[in-house]
C-alpha cells in the first residue's frame, strides 16, 4: 500500500482511498518539514492590515458567504450541532468566513458557495468520528460530507468538489491545480486554528466573525484530539504534524 500511495499526489480522493491516507517515510518527512516552514514564515511575517479597497473586499465576500452560510444552516444546522458540539460547529463557521475573507476576488468569483460551506461545516467531523484506526480522520469526514450535499439535493459533481477540499485541507501545500473550494477551505482552516493569515483580515471583520462564534473552548479540545491522532493514526498528517509539535502551535485565543 506504501509503494503505491508513494506514486499518487498526497491530498487527493484517490490518494486516499488506495492508502488510507497513510503516508510513506519520505512523504511524512516533507510534509513535517513543510508545517515548520509554514508556520515559520507566518510567525516571522508581520504583514500590514489590508489597503482599503482590500478591506471593503473582504467586507463584501464575508457578507456573501455568510447569507450563503445561514442558507446552509437552515438545513443541516441540527445535525452538525448534534454531531460535533458547539465549539467545532462554530470553528467551522469561521472557517469558512475566514477563508473568504482570505481568498482572492478572482478565486471567490470561481467559487460555488455552497459546495464551500459543505466542506467547511463537515471538515473536521472525522476527527471527532474516526472509524478506522490508522486511517486519516478526512476519509471519514468526506463520508459527512457526501451526506449534506445529499440532504441538500446536490449533484454528486459537486459532491466531488466538496470532498475534494476536505481531503486536501490538512496539509500546508495543497495537491496541484485545486479547486477554489479547496483554496477557501485550506486558508480558513489555517487562520483559524493556526492564526496564519489573521493579520491580513480588517480588524473589525475579526472581531464582527467571533462575536457570532466565538471559540467556546475549541482551541484546548482542537489540541486534545491532535494529540490523541499521534496514537490513533501516527502515519497520517494529522499523526505527523501533531508529532512535530502542531497542537502547542495553535492560535492565541480570541476574546
Amino acid at each position: 500500500m506504501a509503494n503505491r500511495g508513494s506514486k499518487l499526489e498526497v491530498g487527493t480522493e484517490k490518494w486516499l482511498k488506495q492508502t488510507g491516507g497513510r503516508l510513506t517515510v519520505l512523504q511524512a518527512l516533507r510534509l513535517s518539514a513543510q508545517g515548520l516552514a509554514q508556520t515559520i514564515q507566518a510567525r516571522a511575517s508581520w504583514p500590514s492590515g489590508p489597503s482599503d479597497l482590500e478591506a471593503s473586499n473582504q467586507f463584501a465576500r464575508v457578507a456573501a458567504s455568510r447569507k450563503e452560510l445561514d442558507k446552509v444552516l437552515s438545513s443541516v444546522q441540527i445535525r452538525a450541532l448534534d454531531r460535533q458540539g458547539q465549539d467545532v460547529l462554530n470553528h467551522s463557521c469561521r472557517t469558512f468566513l475566514l477563508g473568504a475573507a482570505l481568498i482572492t476576488e478572482e478565486v471567490f468569483h470561481r467559487l460555488d458557495l455552497t459546495v464551500a460551506a459543505v466542506a467547511a461545516l463537515s471538515h473536521d467531523d472525522g476527527l471527532l468520528h474516526p472509524s478506522t484506526p490508522g486511517a486519516c480522520f478526512t476519509a471519514d469526514s468526506t463520508i459527512e460530507t457526501s451526506q449534506m450535499m445529499a440532504s441538500l439535493g446536490l449533484p454528486e459533481a459537486s459532491a466531488e468538489g466538496a470532498r475534494a477540499a476536505v481531503i486536501s485541507h490538512f496539509q500546508p501545500r495543497l495537491p496541484a491545480n485545486p479547486g477554489a473550494e479547496a483554496k477557501l477551505l485550506a486558508l480558513g482552516a489555517s487562520a483559524d486554528v493556526m492564526g496564519i493569515g489573521l493579520r491580513k483580515i480588517h480588524p473589525q471583520l475579526i472581531r464582527e466573525i467571533w462575536q457570532e462564534w466565538p471559540d467556546l473552548g475549541f482551541l484546548a479540545h482542537m489540541k486534545k484530539l491532535l494529540k490523541g491522532e499521534i496514537t490513533r493514526a501516527p502515519r497520517t498528517r494529522a499523526g505527523i504534524l501533531a508529532l512535530s509539535g502542531m497542537p502547542y502551535l495553535l492560535r492565541k485565543t480570541k476574546a
